[in-house]
Protein backbone atom coordinates (compact mmCIF):
# COMPACT_ATOMS: atom_id res chain seq x y z
CA UNK A 1 0.00 0.00 0.00
CA UNK A 2 1.45 3.34 -1.24
CA UNK A 3 0.01 4.94 2.34
CA UNK A 4 2.33 2.47 4.39
CA UNK A 5 5.62 4.32 2.45
CA UNK A 6 7.39 6.85 2.41
CA UNK A 7 7.67 8.60 -1.05
CA UNK A 8 11.44 7.44 -1.94
CA UNK A 9 10.59 3.71 -1.84
CA UNK A 10 7.40 3.78 -3.52
CA UNK A 11 7.43 1.32 -6.68
CA UNK A 12 5.57 1.20 -9.86
CA UNK A 13 4.22 -1.99 -8.76
CA UNK A 14 2.62 -0.69 -5.73
CA UNK A 15 0.88 2.19 -7.69
CA UNK A 16 -0.56 0.04 -10.23
CA UNK A 17 -2.05 -2.39 -7.11
CA UNK A 18 -3.40 0.55 -5.74
CA UNK A 19 -4.74 2.21 -8.68
CA UNK A 20 -5.68 -1.03 -10.27
CA UNK A 21 -5.62 -1.65 -13.59
CA UNK A 22 -8.67 -3.43 -14.55
CA UNK A 23 -8.55 -2.27 -18.19
CA UNK A 24 -5.30 -3.87 -19.94
CA UNK A 25 -3.60 -1.08 -22.78
CA UNK A 26 -4.51 -1.83 -26.17
CA UNK A 27 -2.00 -4.17 -27.73
CA UNK A 28 -1.55 -6.07 -31.10
CA UNK A 29 0.59 -8.53 -32.25
CA UNK A 30 3.80 -7.75 -34.69
CA UNK A 31 2.06 -8.83 -37.91
CA UNK A 32 -1.00 -6.62 -37.46
CA UNK A 33 -1.91 -4.52 -39.43
CA UNK A 34 -2.86 -0.39 -39.03
CA UNK A 35 -6.53 -1.26 -39.26
CA UNK A 36 -6.16 -3.46 -36.66
CA UNK A 37 -4.10 -0.71 -34.40
CA UNK A 38 -6.78 1.39 -34.94
CA UNK A 39 -9.60 -0.80 -33.84
CA UNK A 40 -7.22 -1.70 -30.49
CA UNK A 41 -6.94 2.22 -29.88
CA UNK A 42 -10.71 2.95 -30.30
CA UNK A 43 -11.94 0.03 -28.37
CA UNK A 44 -9.48 0.85 -25.53
CA UNK A 45 -10.16 4.45 -24.58
CA UNK A 46 -8.02 4.68 -21.92
CA UNK A 47 -5.27 5.09 -23.84
CA UNK A 48 -3.68 6.86 -26.45
CA UNK A 49 -1.04 4.40 -27.37
CA UNK A 50 -1.19 0.96 -28.91
CA UNK A 51 1.84 -1.43 -28.00
CA UNK A 52 3.26 -4.05 -30.62
CA UNK A 53 3.98 -7.45 -28.94
CA UNK A 54 5.52 -10.88 -30.20
CA UNK A 55 3.99 -13.80 -29.54
CA UNK A 56 5.12 -14.42 -26.17
CA UNK A 57 4.16 -10.97 -24.87
CA UNK A 58 7.07 -9.39 -25.27
CA UNK A 59 7.04 -5.41 -25.88
CA UNK A 60 8.54 -4.96 -29.51
CA UNK A 61 6.85 -1.02 -30.38
CA UNK A 62 4.67 1.45 -29.53
CA UNK A 63 2.22 3.30 -31.93
CA UNK A 64 1.15 6.81 -30.48
CA UNK A 65 -2.36 8.04 -32.16
CA UNK A 66 -0.08 11.03 -33.17
CA UNK A 67 1.79 8.14 -35.12
CA UNK A 68 -1.24 6.86 -36.82
CA UNK A 69 -3.24 10.43 -37.29
CA UNK A 70 0.03 11.67 -39.45
CA UNK A 71 0.14 8.10 -41.73
CA UNK A 72 -3.39 8.53 -42.35
CA UNK A 73 -2.76 11.88 -43.49
CA UNK A 74 -0.01 11.07 -45.41
CA UNK A 75 -1.59 8.61 -47.11
CA UNK A 76 -5.20 9.65 -47.71
CA UNK A 77 -4.77 13.48 -48.05
CA UNK A 78 -7.66 15.28 -46.65
CA UNK A 79 -10.92 14.90 -45.88
CA UNK A 80 -14.09 16.34 -44.53
CA UNK A 81 -13.61 17.13 -40.83
CA UNK A 82 -15.19 15.41 -37.43
CA UNK A 83 -14.61 12.19 -35.28
CA UNK A 84 -16.59 9.65 -38.08
CA UNK A 85 -14.51 10.59 -40.93
CA UNK A 86 -11.28 10.59 -39.23
CA UNK A 87 -12.58 7.01 -38.07
CA UNK A 88 -13.25 5.69 -41.51
CA UNK A 89 -10.51 6.96 -43.24
CA UNK A 90 -8.18 5.05 -40.16
CA UNK A 91 -9.92 2.10 -40.98
CA UNK A 92 -9.11 2.44 -44.69
CA UNK A 93 -5.79 1.81 -43.95
CA UNK A 94 -5.74 -2.01 -43.91
CA UNK A 95 -2.70 -3.32 -45.45
CA UNK A 96 -0.04 -1.36 -44.24
CA UNK A 97 1.59 -3.54 -40.94
CA UNK A 98 1.97 -2.02 -37.41
CA UNK A 99 5.77 -3.09 -37.83
CA UNK A 100 6.49 0.00 -40.43
CA UNK A 101 5.48 2.75 -38.28
CA UNK A 102 5.91 1.67 -34.44
CA UNK A 103 8.52 3.76 -32.59
CA UNK A 104 10.48 2.40 -29.99
CA UNK A 105 8.90 2.02 -26.39
CA UNK A 106 10.57 4.07 -23.39
CA UNK A 107 9.59 1.62 -21.17
CA UNK A 108 9.93 0.75 -17.30
CA UNK A 109 10.09 -1.96 -15.02
CA UNK A 110 7.25 -3.16 -12.73
CA UNK A 111 9.14 -2.77 -9.62
CA UNK A 112 10.96 0.63 -11.00
CA UNK A 113 11.36 3.05 -7.68
CA UNK A 114 8.13 5.81 -8.73
CA UNK A 115 10.63 8.81 -8.10
CA UNK A 116 12.77 7.30 -11.05
CA UNK A 117 9.86 7.26 -13.73
CA UNK A 118 8.37 10.23 -12.43
CA UNK A 119 11.73 12.18 -13.63
CA UNK A 120 11.49 10.15 -16.57
CA UNK A 121 8.37 11.39 -17.09
CA UNK A 122 8.71 14.82 -16.49
CA UNK A 123 11.89 15.16 -18.31
CA UNK A 124 10.73 13.53 -21.18
CA UNK A 125 7.22 15.03 -21.59
CA UNK A 126 5.26 11.97 -21.24
CA UNK A 127 2.32 11.27 -20.40
CA UNK A 128 2.03 7.14 -19.65
CA UNK A 129 4.63 4.46 -20.01
CA UNK A 130 4.17 0.92 -20.87
CA UNK A 131 5.59 -1.16 -17.68
CA UNK A 132 7.11 -4.43 -18.42
CA UNK A 133 8.44 -7.29 -16.10
CA UNK A 134 12.17 -8.79 -15.97
CA UNK A 135 11.72 -10.69 -19.25
CA UNK A 136 10.31 -7.57 -21.03
CA UNK A 137 6.51 -8.98 -20.94
CA UNK A 138 4.30 -6.02 -20.88
CA UNK A 139 2.31 -6.25 -17.91
CA UNK A 140 0.45 -2.76 -18.06
CA UNK A 141 0.74 1.07 -18.71
CA UNK A 142 1.16 3.41 -16.15
CA UNK A 143 0.28 6.88 -16.55
CA UNK A 144 0.89 10.95 -14.81
CA UNK A 145 -2.99 10.50 -13.48
CA UNK A 146 -1.89 6.94 -11.86
CA UNK A 147 1.01 8.68 -10.10
CA UNK A 148 -1.31 11.85 -8.65
CA UNK A 149 -3.78 9.81 -7.20
CA UNK A 150 -0.82 7.85 -5.78
CA UNK A 151 1.16 10.33 -4.38
CA UNK A 152 -1.88 12.46 -3.23
CA UNK A 153 -1.06 11.98 0.52
CA UNK A 154 2.22 13.86 -0.18
CA UNK A 155 0.55 16.89 -0.92
CA UNK A 156 0.18 18.81 2.10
Amino acid sequence: MVDDKPVGDIRVSDVMAEVGKAVKPATVSTEASLKNAVEAIVENSETRKVYVVDSEGKLKGTITLETLLRHAGYLLGVRSTGVTSLLRMLAEISDDKVTEVMGKSVKVLYNEMLVNVTKLMVENHLNDLPVVDNNNVLVGELNGLDILKASRKFWS
